[in-house]
């Protein structure tokens, strides 16, 4: 009855607290940052990369596999644009199969980079770590 006196319910005190002193709000940030790379050329990529290293430490938080997965899709993805340019430049040149070829090599990397990102942020918003960090598709 005190509580109610204070204007504090008091089932307020059995609740679950989900408050965490370093939550992943920062790991959404980034890869919101990472898909708006599709539209900005990497500019805001690079912004998440840098935010990832700073808010990457040591220890064993969950939040850590997150920063390592968005640090690994930009470096992958622009591996994979290097490729891609390369073949662009040595077989574009020819109709309808290099274009082909040239063609699906995008439409694979721009899933790839998406797909990545989606359930990177997916897991971010339940709290959940990334299983594997360090895979080349999908965690």
């Amino acid at each position: 009855m005190n509580d109610h006196i204070h204007g504090q319910d008091a089932s307020f005190d059995n609740a679950p607290h989900y408050a965490d002193e370093r939550g992943g709000n920062t790991a959404l940030v980034c890869y919101g940052l990472m898909i708006a790379t599709l539209f900005t050329a990497f500019a805001t990529g690079l912004i998440a990369l840098i935010v990832s290293y700073i808010a990457r430490e040591d220890d064993n938080h969950w939040t850590n596999s997150h920063y390592t997965f968005v640090i690994r899709t930009f470096w992958i993805s622009i591996l994979y644009a290097i490729i891609l340019g390369f073949f662009t430049f040595v077989i574009g040149w020819v109709p309808l199969l290099g274009w082909a070829i040239v063609g699906l090599m995008g439409l694979y990397t721009t899933a790839w980079f998406i797909g990545r990102n989606v359930i990177g942020l997916l897991r971010a918003l339940n709290g959940r770590p990334i299983d594997n960090p360090q895979s080349w598709l999908f965690g």
